[in-house]
């Protein structure tokens, strides 16, 4: 990679709703542009972002009142505190330059999917969906406007996102092809990787040799992803560390060099890890929302769902019988794996 080139790219790549029966995966990547003079794309080295940042962010929840709180969204959003944690999980859309409150939520989005979003064949899926509840008030305001000036003063930018949403009916046409789960996740991430390093289809990141290092939270459990990015990017790869907290590889193409990290909690180190794990939360959640929405209407007195293993069943069995009267087809709703 060429030393006199002035910046490089750093991508954090997460999930939100692997896990569940019900609703959408949905996948997130922000990449944020950084000096190189700051930062030399070290695949897995930690840029301080928290640091340079740290006017207006911070991974403390006593200090959310007075700064914008970026942290795996596991930390920012709780069932509990539910309409708290969404208005937390909302502002790294606003950080990212989304905003869902201008018309409506998934119009917002966009020139953002990295791959058609919309699931036609689902009737809670409502394209024109928007929340008016939420209002961007003054405080909220003031801290996001407090981000942007001091990405500015750091140096940093500008920042973009992609994001991957796959419904039930095409996350079992997934499994059934290739016969596993995972493939599912490593789909997406392909996608993004390709479209870090200005591959495949949509505009790339890298701009007259600008570096590029990514880093994504382990999938799968594997501690070797060597041959798979080989055959997904082409490339020369040279492995470094493999081991079960991190991974760590660089592809040399002709003309560019790509740095990859698998990390265990990536999204508590990586800032645009954390920003990619609360844009991909916030969009479920919005997604979950709209679902139990439309099955209330439809059945009085239903619990809502989160579509968790265990909840999900419990779901089922009150909807089950509904099923063919809605016209609803059961990979529509039931995602198998």
């Amino acid at each position: 990679m060429d030393a006199k080139n002035e910046w490089v790219w750093h991508i954090g790549i997460d999930e939100a709703g692997y896990g569940p029966n019900l609703g959408p995966l949905v996948q997130a990547a922000v990449a944020i542009r950084v000096p190189r003079e700051k930062f030399g794309a070290t695949p897995g080295q930690i840029v301080p972002l928290w640091d340079w940042l740290e006017d207006s962010t911070t991974r403390e929840k006593r200090k959310a009142g007075k700064k914008l709180l970026v942290d795996d969204s596991k930390e920012v959003f709780s069932a509990g505190k539910r309409e708290e944690g969404l208005q937390r999980l909302e502002n790294a859309l606003f950080m990212l330059g989304i905003n869902p409150l201008d018309k409506n939520l998934w119009a917002s989005l966009a020139p953002y999917w990295i791959e058609p979003a919309f699931e036609k064949n689902e009737p809670w899926h409502d394209p024109g969906l928007s929340f008016p509840e939420i209002e961007l008030n003054p405080e909220r305001q003031k801290q996001l406007d407090a981000w942007n000036t001091n990405l500015a003063a750091a140096g940093l930018g500008p920042i973009h996102v992609r994001i991957r949403m796959v419904f039930p009916k095409a996350f079992n046409l997934a499994v059934d092809q290739s016969g596993s789960k995972a493939t599912v996740l490593t789909d997406g991430v392909g996608k993004f990787l390709h479209w870090g390093i200005g591959a495949g289809e949509g505009p790339g990141l890298i701009q007259s040799g600008d570096g590029v290092q990514a880093v994504v939270d382990k999938l799968g459990g594997r501690d070797r992803y060597g041959p798979w990015l080989g055959s997904l990017l082409g490339g020369w790869v040279t492995p470094g560390e493999e081991s079960l907290g991190k991974s760590t590889y660089r592809i040399t193409f002709p003309e560019r060099e790509l740095a990859v990290s698998f990390e265990s909690k990536a999204d508590q180190n990586h800032m645009p890890v954390a920003l990619a794990s609360m844009v991909a939360k916030y969009l479920r959640e919005r997604h979950m929302d709209a679902f139990n929405l439309w099955w209330q209407s439809k059945i009085e007195g239903l619990e809502p769902t989160a579509g968790y293993p265990q909840d999900a069943k419990r779901f089922l069995e009150i909807v089950g019988p509904r099923l063919t009267e809605l016209a609803v087809p059961m990979d529509v709703l039931w995602r198998q794996r």
